[in-house]
């Protein structure tokens, strides 16, 4: 296997449009990732799922309403209905704000994406799980055999909240460049027990309040038990759980890292949509991030020029 763009040196983190560009164009969108050709960026990360009859699609959430205005759930339905569906001019980002774009999109196969982008973007290709579900593990053998079959393994990597399908990834295409990902509320409701004990000291427990959910995230993440069963070589992090020494510890174990989402746009699931941007950028910068994913990719282009 050639080698991935990804693992390449470079003296700033690698810019990800997250879902293309969203201040464009709608999330997952053909336009979207042109776009993101146009500008120059680095790359774009998207999310991925299996319809009914296994055609790998692009598209965010499981259930079809906040996108398109139809009900519907995408790994119940067939390709033939999902490609009837359009994505909205008016999407909601939640906490009230709605963006507005040009005209409605059709939702694009993972197949057409590789093909017109490799060689042009580097793409983190997300295969979406709201919570690991042994069922849906053959999404990861169909996304490898794609990549095997658009011969865009050198620009990929591959993410998921499910070990199941980056297990079955690695067994249908091994050597793929895949990892797990972590986010700052995956504990759910067990989170908010552990904030009924006494803070535990660490470097994440200095930020206000009973920060005891991120910091044993942390824990489990540079842990990287998940990591060392699937093989992992990248791993996807919310920026809320990278601490100083959180790239260091896998870089030493040969395993890139990824910041996510810096600028967010779609606020459903960030917990403080007031944190400062910029100083989170350059926090990401100084620990040394291969990879931030933005939804203002133009913004952090030309904050990283300056």
């Amino acid at each position: 296997m050639s080698k991935n763009k990804f693992f390449e040196k470079n003296n700033r983190p690698i810019i990800l449009g997250h879902r293309g560009v969203t201040t464009l164009h709608q999330e997952n969108t053909m336009s979207g990732l042109k776009m993101a050709h146009e500008l120059g960026l680095d790359g774009v990360e998207f999310d991925v799922y299996s319809t009914k009859d296994a055609k790998c699609v692009l598209f965010h959430d499981e259930d079809t309403e906040r996108l398109t205005g139809v009900k519907g759930s995408i790994p119940d339905m067939k390709w033939d209905e999902v490609y009837k569906l359009r994505i909205s001019r008016r999407i909601d980002m939640g906490g009230g704000k709605i963006m507005e774009y040009e005209k409605e999109e059709k939702v694009p196969l993972l197949e057409e994406v590789l093909d017109e982008f490799s060689g042009k973007l580097l793409m983190d290709v997300e295969m979406k799980a709201y919570a690991p579900k042994w069922s849906r593990r053959h999404t990861g053998t169909e996304v490898a055999r794609l990549i095997r079959l658009t011969n865009s393994e050198h620009d990929v990597i591959i993410t998921s909240f499910d070990f199941f399908m980056l297990y079955y990834l690695e067994k249908e295409y091994p050597g793929l460049h895949s990892g797990f990902a972590y986010d700052d509320s995956m504990l759910g409701d067990i989170g908010e027990w552990f904030k009924w004990v006494p803070e535990i000291g660490s470097e994440i427990s200095k930020a206000p309040g009973n920060q005891n959910d991120i910091s044993f995230l942390n824990f489990i993440m540079e842990a990287e038990v998940v990591g060392r069963i699937i093989g992992a070589t990248a791993v996807a992090v919310e920026h809320t759980l990278i601490d100083s020494d959180t790239v260091t510890k896998f870089h030493d174990k040969n395993t890139i890292v990824g910041a996510y989402t810096l600028y967010p746009i779609d606020t459903h699931a960030v917990k403080d949509d007031s944190i400062d941007q910029e100083k989170v950028l350059n926090r990401m910068i100084e620990y040394g991030v291969d990879w931030v994913e933005t939804d203002d990719p133009e913004r952090v282009m030309n904050l990283l020029d300056r």
